[in-house]
């Protein structure tokens, strides 16, 4: 069988070729590392180019439409702390649901592996909700997305920057109640990697997880790690902060072990494509200091006329302020440059996939023990130091700004 893209590297793994195919041809298939590619059985292939065709990677999108960019809390508070950040996403949904419309976005399945899934009222937003730093499945969702287009819904899409583009690819035509949401995304690892994390997690806890939450705000905004997991017949929950949590954690905030094609990510730019751009606004509170900064705060970067006009009927459901790009990529690198890709990484991924998750986890902590003491060193440092060198970041990010 023959690689659709021919090349592993520009693959993001959007699945939009295997939609697209009559014939039924292209499967998704792991390589030794778990990372899925599309694959042609030839003898099924009618050679109509239409996998080609659709490959958004392939396919150069040219933004040059105005952007606005925005600090925006959820002005339902319940909705903001059950959030990863300011709850953008959340007021998005309601504000879709509104219009009798559907929401699509990443979900956990009966086994925790990700997948998109299609929700159509409030009551479902919690599947949703929260970071899932893991590549999904997209299954038949785009031929969905199409129907339901198609009968006058409108939808709200989300995902990756990649799979926001697929959906575009996959559609190939303009639909004025689509709206793409994408991630501010550093990169995805794989679901085998994801698999063995929890299998390895299981094993130590010897228990049985039922749900993971990577951004829990029972310490505030931040990036603590909650386990909900069955033990002795009971529910419990275990917290755990990114330095106590393992390695698949630590290697997730270091970008050490992605999809190839996410450490050239041409979406990882300034010049966004889709309708809306959601993320954390880490550092926002120096800009925005109305806002709260233990219950989070989201960035909305709104796009194109079409997005823009929405901008006064979302202030229903959202606390705006207006802010600037210079001042949002200080501490979210991502919104303008893909992750770095470590000299390493090749060496990780073998490492990982011939020692196992266990073996992995304890050369992990003699490795990096290192880098693990300096994080929780670095959580002692008082907030007056911190608060001077983020003002310091702020008045470089005004200059800067004034100059431009």
């Amino acid at each position: 069988m023959d690689l659709v893209a021919g090349d592993k590297k520009t693959c993001s793994g959007c699945e939009a070729c295997v939609s697209v195919c009559p014939k039924h041809a292209i499967t998704m298939k792991p390589d030794k590392f778990g990372f899925i590619f599309p694959y042609i059985d030839k003898s099924l292939c009618i050679d109509c180019g239409l996998c080609m065709k659709k490959c958004q990677f392939k396919n150069d999108e040219i933004s040059n439409s105005k952007s606005k960019v925005y600090a925006v809390v959820n002005k339902n508070e319940e909705m903001c702390i059950s959030s990863a950040s300011g709850g953008a996403f959340t007021a998005l949904a309601q504000w879709i649901f509104d219009k009798n419309g559907i929401v699509v976005g990443c979900a956990w399945d009966e086994h925790i592996m990700p997948k998109h899934i299609i929700i159509s009222s409030m009551k479902d937003i919690g599947k949703l909700q929260g970071s899932k730093y893991v590549q999904s499945s997209m299954g038949v969702i785009y031929e969905h997305v199409k129907e339901y287009l198609e009968h006058d819904r409108y939808v709200l899409f989300s995902g990756t920057p990649c799979q926001c583009a697929a959906i575009r690819a996959y559609l190939n035509r303009k639909y004025e109640k689509l709206f793409c949401v994408e991630l501010l995304c550093h990169g995805v690892p794989n679901a085998k990697m994801f698999r063995e994390y929890l299998d390895m997690l299981e094993k130590k806890m010897r228990a049985k997880i039922i749900d993971i939450h990577f951004r829990d705000k029972k310490l505030g905004w931040g990036a603590l790690l909650r386990i909900d997991y069955l033990k002795e017949g009971r529910h419990r929950i275990k917290y755990l902060k990114p330095e106590e949590s393992y390695y698949y954690y630590y290697f997730f905030k270091r970008s050490l072990f992605f999809r190839e094609s996410c450490y050239s990510c041409k979406y990882a730019s300034e010049h966004r494509l889709s309708d809306f751009t959601i993320g954390d606004y880490w550092g926002g509170q120096n800009f925005h200091p109305t806002f709260d900064q233990a219950k989070g705060i989201s960035v909305l970067i709104a796009t194109g006329e079409k997005a823009i006009n929405t901008l006064p009927e979302l202030r229903n459901y959202l606390l705006m302020e207006e802010s600037s790009i210079d001042y949002v990529k200080i501490e979210n690198g991502q919104v303008s440059k893909p992750s770095l890709k470590d000299s390493s990484y090749d060496e990780l991924l073998e490492r990982l996939t011939t020692r196992g998750s266990e073996a992995f986890e304890e050369e992990y902590h003699k490795r990096y023990r290192k880098n693990v003491f300096f994080g929780k060193l670095k959580r002692l440092v008082p907030l007056w130091v911190k608060r001077i060198l983020l003002r310091t970041k702020r008045i470089v990010a005004k200059t800067n700004s004034q100059i431009k």
